[in-house]
Protein backbone atom coordinates (compact mmCIF):
# COMPACT_ATOMS: atom_id res chain seq x y z
CA UNK A 1 0.00 0.00 0.00
CA UNK A 2 1.34 3.44 -0.94
CA UNK A 3 1.66 6.31 1.51
CA UNK A 4 -1.16 8.23 -0.24
CA UNK A 5 -3.47 5.21 -0.02
CA UNK A 6 -2.71 4.78 3.67
CA UNK A 7 -3.29 8.49 4.26
CA UNK A 8 -6.65 8.34 2.48
CA UNK A 9 -7.73 5.27 4.46
CA UNK A 10 -6.73 6.99 7.72
CA UNK A 11 -8.67 10.16 6.88
CA UNK A 12 -11.77 8.16 5.94
CA UNK A 13 -11.51 6.23 9.22
CA UNK A 14 -11.43 9.56 11.09
CA UNK A 15 -14.47 10.76 9.15
CA UNK A 16 -16.39 7.59 10.03
CA UNK A 17 -15.44 8.04 13.69
CA UNK A 18 -16.60 11.66 13.57
CA UNK A 19 -19.95 10.53 12.14
CA UNK A 20 -20.62 8.51 15.29
CA UNK A 21 -21.19 11.77 17.16
CA UNK A 22 -24.78 12.96 17.66
CA UNK A 23 -25.99 14.71 14.51
CA UNK A 24 -26.40 18.06 16.28
CA UNK A 25 -22.75 17.91 17.42
CA UNK A 26 -21.61 17.17 13.87
CA UNK A 27 -23.51 20.16 12.52
CA UNK A 28 -22.12 22.45 15.25
CA UNK A 29 -18.60 21.31 14.32
CA UNK A 30 -19.37 22.19 10.70
CA UNK A 31 -20.38 25.72 11.60
CA UNK A 32 -17.16 26.07 13.60
CA UNK A 33 -15.24 24.88 10.56
CA UNK A 34 -17.03 27.54 8.52
CA UNK A 35 -15.94 30.24 10.97
CA UNK A 36 -12.36 29.11 10.42
CA UNK A 37 -12.92 29.37 6.65
CA UNK A 38 -13.97 32.96 7.25
CA UNK A 39 -11.22 34.06 9.63
CA UNK A 40 -8.28 32.38 7.91
CA UNK A 41 -7.12 33.63 4.48
CA UNK A 42 -7.80 30.98 1.83
CA UNK A 43 -8.51 30.65 -1.87
CA UNK A 44 -12.12 29.50 -1.49
CA UNK A 45 -12.98 32.49 0.69
CA UNK A 46 -11.65 34.79 -2.03
CA UNK A 47 -13.71 33.02 -4.72
CA UNK A 48 -16.88 33.23 -2.63
CA UNK A 49 -16.32 36.95 -1.99
CA UNK A 50 -15.92 37.61 -5.73
CA UNK A 51 -19.05 35.61 -6.60
CA UNK A 52 -21.19 37.34 -3.99
CA UNK A 53 -20.13 40.80 -5.21
CA UNK A 54 -20.94 39.80 -8.81
CA UNK A 55 -24.32 38.28 -8.01
CA UNK A 56 -25.47 40.63 -5.23
CA UNK A 57 -23.92 44.00 -6.15
CA UNK A 58 -26.54 45.93 -4.16
CA UNK A 59 -26.35 43.86 -0.98
CA UNK A 60 -25.90 46.14 2.02
CA UNK A 61 -23.48 43.93 3.95
CA UNK A 62 -21.26 41.67 1.82
CA UNK A 63 -19.08 40.89 4.83
CA UNK A 64 -21.96 39.36 6.79
CA UNK A 65 -23.24 37.49 3.72
CA UNK A 66 -19.77 36.05 3.10
CA UNK A 67 -19.47 34.94 6.72
CA UNK A 68 -22.90 33.31 6.62
CA UNK A 69 -22.01 31.54 3.37
CA UNK A 70 -18.75 30.15 4.69
CA UNK A 71 -20.48 28.94 7.86
CA UNK A 72 -23.10 27.23 5.67
CA UNK A 73 -20.32 25.75 3.56
CA UNK A 74 -18.59 24.42 6.67
CA UNK A 75 -21.80 22.78 7.82
CA UNK A 76 -22.22 21.49 4.28
CA UNK A 77 -18.95 19.60 4.68
CA UNK A 78 -20.23 17.82 7.78
CA UNK A 79 -23.59 17.21 6.09
CA UNK A 80 -21.77 15.49 3.24
CA UNK A 81 -19.88 13.33 5.72
CA UNK A 82 -23.16 12.52 7.47
CA UNK A 83 -24.72 11.56 4.13
CA UNK A 84 -21.86 9.15 3.56
CA UNK A 85 -21.31 7.58 6.99
CA UNK A 86 -23.90 8.63 9.59
CA UNK A 87 -26.16 5.73 10.64
CA UNK A 88 -24.75 3.60 7.80
CA UNK A 89 -27.53 1.00 7.79
CA UNK A 90 -30.34 3.55 7.48
CA UNK A 91 -31.54 6.88 8.79
CA UNK A 92 -33.60 6.59 11.96
CA UNK A 93 -37.16 7.90 12.25
CA UNK A 94 -35.81 10.53 14.64
CA UNK A 95 -33.35 11.75 12.01
CA UNK A 96 -36.01 11.72 9.27
CA UNK A 97 -38.22 13.88 11.49
CA UNK A 98 -35.66 16.64 10.90
CA UNK A 99 -36.70 16.72 7.22
CA UNK A 100 -39.86 18.39 5.96
CA UNK A 101 -41.18 17.98 2.42
CA UNK A 102 -43.37 19.93 0.03
CA UNK A 103 -44.46 19.01 -3.49
CA UNK A 104 -43.57 15.34 -3.04
CA UNK A 105 -46.70 14.43 -5.00
CA UNK A 106 -45.08 15.76 -8.20
CA UNK A 107 -42.31 13.16 -8.03
CA UNK A 108 -44.60 10.44 -6.73
CA UNK A 109 -46.95 10.90 -9.68
CA UNK A 110 -44.12 10.49 -12.21
CA UNK A 111 -42.68 7.40 -10.52
CA UNK A 112 -46.03 5.67 -10.03
CA UNK A 113 -46.56 5.89 -13.79
CA UNK A 114 -43.43 3.77 -14.17
CA UNK A 115 -41.32 6.64 -15.44
CA UNK A 116 -37.86 7.63 -14.31
CA UNK A 117 -36.78 11.26 -14.48
CA UNK A 118 -34.00 13.76 -13.97
CA UNK A 119 -34.13 15.25 -10.49
CA UNK A 120 -32.77 18.68 -11.38
CA UNK A 121 -31.16 20.84 -8.73
CA UNK A 122 -28.26 23.19 -8.06
CA UNK A 123 -25.36 22.85 -5.63
CA UNK A 124 -26.83 24.02 -2.36
CA UNK A 125 -24.56 23.27 0.58
CA UNK A 126 -27.00 20.58 1.78
CA UNK A 127 -27.51 18.76 -1.53
CA UNK A 128 -25.92 15.38 -0.70
CA UNK A 129 -27.57 15.19 2.72
CA UNK A 130 -30.84 16.06 0.99
CA UNK A 131 -30.31 13.23 -1.50
CA UNK A 132 -30.00 10.77 1.34
CA UNK A 133 -33.11 12.14 3.06
CA UNK A 134 -35.22 12.08 -0.10
CA UNK A 135 -34.07 8.57 -1.01
CA UNK A 136 -35.01 7.34 2.46
CA UNK A 137 -38.53 8.68 1.94
CA UNK A 138 -38.74 7.03 -1.48
CA UNK A 139 -37.55 3.73 -0.05
CA UNK A 140 -40.05 3.88 2.82
CA UNK A 141 -42.84 4.31 0.26
CA UNK A 142 -41.54 1.41 -1.89
CA UNK A 143 -40.76 3.79 -4.76
CA UNK A 144 -37.60 3.52 -6.89
CA UNK A 145 -34.75 5.34 -5.17
CA UNK A 146 -32.76 7.95 -7.02
CA UNK A 147 -29.43 7.14 -8.63
CA UNK A 148 -26.66 9.75 -8.54
CA UNK A 149 -24.81 11.43 -11.37
CA UNK A 150 -21.35 12.43 -10.06
CA UNK A 151 -17.91 13.48 -11.21
CA UNK A 152 -15.14 10.98 -10.56
CA UNK A 153 -12.64 12.15 -7.95
CA UNK A 154 -8.99 12.42 -9.01
CA UNK A 155 -7.92 10.46 -5.92
CA UNK A 156 -8.95 6.92 -6.92
CA UNK A 157 -8.59 5.58 -3.37
CA UNK A 158 -10.93 8.26 -2.06
CA UNK A 159 -13.31 7.68 -4.98
CA UNK A 160 -13.56 4.00 -3.98
CA UNK A 161 -14.55 4.98 -0.43
CA UNK A 162 -17.06 7.56 -1.67
CA UNK A 163 -18.69 5.17 -4.13
CA UNK A 164 -18.97 2.41 -1.53
CA UNK A 165 -20.65 4.81 0.91
CA UNK A 166 -23.00 6.31 -1.71
CA UNK A 167 -24.10 2.90 -2.93
CA UNK A 168 -25.63 2.44 0.51
CA UNK A 169 -28.29 5.07 -0.20
CA UNK A 170 -28.38 5.68 -4.00
CA UNK A 171 -27.82 2.10 -5.23
CA UNK A 172 -25.99 3.32 -8.36
CA UNK A 173 -23.44 6.07 -9.00
CA UNK A 174 -23.16 7.22 -12.63
CA UNK A 175 -20.19 9.05 -14.10
CA UNK A 176 -21.33 12.45 -15.34
CA UNK A 177 -20.22 11.64 -18.92
CA UNK A 178 -21.95 8.24 -19.06
CA UNK A 179 -25.19 9.24 -20.78
CA UNK A 180 -26.00 5.63 -21.71
CA UNK A 181 -25.99 4.54 -18.07
CA UNK A 182 -28.06 7.56 -17.08
CA UNK A 183 -30.71 6.75 -19.68
CA UNK A 184 -30.67 3.11 -18.60
CA UNK A 185 -31.49 4.09 -15.00
CA UNK A 186 -34.33 6.33 -16.17
CA UNK A 187 -35.69 3.60 -18.46
CA UNK A 188 -35.74 1.29 -15.44
CA UNK A 189 -37.96 3.79 -13.62
CA UNK A 190 -35.40 5.46 -11.37
CA UNK A 191 -35.01 9.19 -10.83
CA UNK A 192 -31.44 10.42 -11.33
CA UNK A 193 -30.02 13.28 -9.25
CA UNK A 194 -28.55 15.88 -11.59
CA UNK A 195 -26.98 19.25 -10.72
CA UNK A 196 -25.74 21.00 -13.91
CA UNK A 197 -24.97 24.41 -12.40
CA UNK A 198 -21.17 24.29 -12.32
CA UNK A 199 -18.79 25.84 -14.84
CA UNK A 200 -18.53 23.75 -18.01
CA UNK A 201 -16.05 24.00 -20.89
CA UNK A 202 -17.81 21.85 -23.50
CA UNK A 203 -21.32 21.59 -24.98
CA UNK A 204 -22.40 24.87 -23.38
CA UNK A 205 -24.38 28.00 -24.06
CA UNK A 206 -23.68 31.23 -22.23
CA UNK A 207 -26.82 32.10 -20.31
CA UNK A 208 -27.27 34.78 -17.67
CA UNK A 209 -26.93 33.72 -14.05
CA UNK A 210 -27.55 36.68 -11.75
CA UNK A 211 -27.08 38.99 -14.79
CA UNK A 212 -23.62 37.57 -15.60
CA UNK A 213 -22.96 35.15 -18.50
CA UNK A 214 -22.31 31.64 -17.20
CA UNK A 215 -21.22 28.62 -19.23
CA UNK A 216 -24.30 26.41 -18.93
CA UNK A 217 -24.48 22.84 -20.16
CA UNK A 218 -26.96 22.03 -22.91
CA UNK A 219 -27.21 18.46 -21.61
CA UNK A 220 -30.43 19.03 -19.67
CA UNK A 221 -32.30 20.28 -22.72
CA UNK A 222 -30.79 17.53 -24.91
CA UNK A 223 -32.09 14.87 -22.50
CA UNK A 224 -35.51 16.54 -22.34
CA UNK A 225 -35.63 16.36 -26.17
CA UNK A 226 -35.15 12.59 -25.86
CA UNK A 227 -38.32 12.44 -23.78
CA UNK A 228 -36.70 12.42 -20.34
CA UNK A 229 -38.92 14.05 -17.72
CA UNK A 230 -37.23 16.82 -15.71
CA UNK A 231 -38.45 17.36 -12.14
CA UNK A 232 -36.76 20.15 -10.13
CA UNK A 233 -36.07 19.78 -6.42
CA UNK A 234 -34.16 21.77 -3.81
CA UNK A 235 -32.89 21.14 -0.29
CA UNK A 236 -32.23 24.01 2.10
CA UNK A 237 -31.36 24.18 5.78
CA UNK A 238 -34.19 25.68 7.86
CA UNK A 239 -32.53 25.45 11.27
CA UNK A 240 -29.23 24.38 12.88
CA UNK A 241 -30.24 20.76 12.40
CA UNK A 242 -33.36 20.87 10.21
CA UNK A 243 -33.88 20.70 6.44
CA UNK A 244 -36.67 21.24 3.95
CA UNK A 245 -36.95 19.51 0.57
CA UNK A 246 -39.12 21.21 -2.04
CA UNK A 247 -40.13 19.32 -5.21
CA UNK A 248 -41.58 21.26 -8.13
CA UNK A 249 -43.82 20.18 -11.03
CA UNK A 250 -42.20 18.63 -14.10
CA UNK A 251 -40.63 21.11 -16.55
CA UNK A 252 -42.60 19.62 -19.43
CA UNK A 253 -41.83 22.43 -21.87
CA UNK A 254 -38.05 22.13 -21.66
CA UNK A 255 -37.61 19.78 -24.62
CA UNK A 256 -39.44 22.13 -26.98
CA UNK A 257 -37.14 25.10 -26.27
CA UNK A 258 -33.92 25.96 -28.07
CA UNK A 259 -30.69 25.40 -26.16
CA UNK A 260 -30.08 29.03 -25.15
CA UNK A 261 -33.66 29.57 -23.96
CA UNK A 262 -33.62 26.31 -22.03
CA UNK A 263 -30.29 27.19 -20.37
CA UNK A 264 -31.64 30.60 -19.40
CA UNK A 265 -34.84 29.12 -17.99
CA UNK A 266 -32.88 26.66 -15.85
CA UNK A 267 -30.56 29.38 -14.54
CA UNK A 268 -33.57 31.56 -13.70
CA UNK A 269 -35.08 28.65 -11.77
CA UNK A 270 -31.87 28.27 -9.79
CA UNK A 271 -31.68 32.02 -9.15
CA UNK A 272 -35.21 32.09 -7.78
CA UNK A 273 -34.49 29.41 -5.21
CA UNK A 274 -30.99 30.61 -4.34
CA UNK A 275 -32.43 34.05 -3.59
CA UNK A 276 -34.54 32.50 -0.84
CA UNK A 277 -31.38 31.31 0.98
CA UNK A 278 -28.44 33.12 -0.70
CA UNK A 279 -25.96 32.06 1.98
CA UNK A 280 -26.59 28.36 1.27
CA UNK A 281 -25.32 28.15 -2.31
CA UNK A 282 -21.87 26.82 -3.21
CA UNK A 283 -20.32 30.22 -3.91
CA UNK A 284 -16.81 28.81 -3.37
CA UNK A 285 -17.02 27.36 -6.91
CA UNK A 286 -15.63 29.39 -9.84
CA UNK A 287 -18.97 29.59 -11.61
CA UNK A 288 -17.84 32.35 -14.00
CA UNK A 289 -14.41 30.97 -14.90
CA UNK A 290 -15.23 30.52 -18.61
CA UNK A 291 -16.59 33.72 -20.13
CA UNK A 292 -17.67 34.83 -23.61
CA UNK A 293 -15.73 37.39 -25.62
CA UNK A 294 -15.85 40.78 -23.96
CA UNK A 295 -15.85 39.44 -20.41
CA UNK A 296 -12.82 38.63 -18.27
CA UNK A 297 -12.31 35.73 -15.90
CA UNK A 298 -13.07 37.48 -12.57
CA UNK A 299 -10.87 35.12 -10.53
CA UNK A 300 -7.52 36.05 -12.11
Amino acid sequence: MSFNSAKTDFNVALAKLFCRLPLSWQMACGRTLGRLFYWLPNRRKRIAAINLKICFPDHQDHKSLLKANLMATGQGVTEMLAALWYEPNNLSDQTMARFTFSGFEHLECVLKQGNGCLLLSCHTTSIEWGIRGLNKKLKDLNLPVGHMLARQHNNKDLEAHLEQARLGFVEKVIDKKNVRSLLQSIKQGHPVYYAPDQNFSYKVKFADFFDRPAATTTGTQNLAQKGVKVVPWFCFRTGPCQWHIDILPEMSELGSLDETTAATKINQLFEHHINQHPEQYLWVHRRFKNQPEGYENPYK
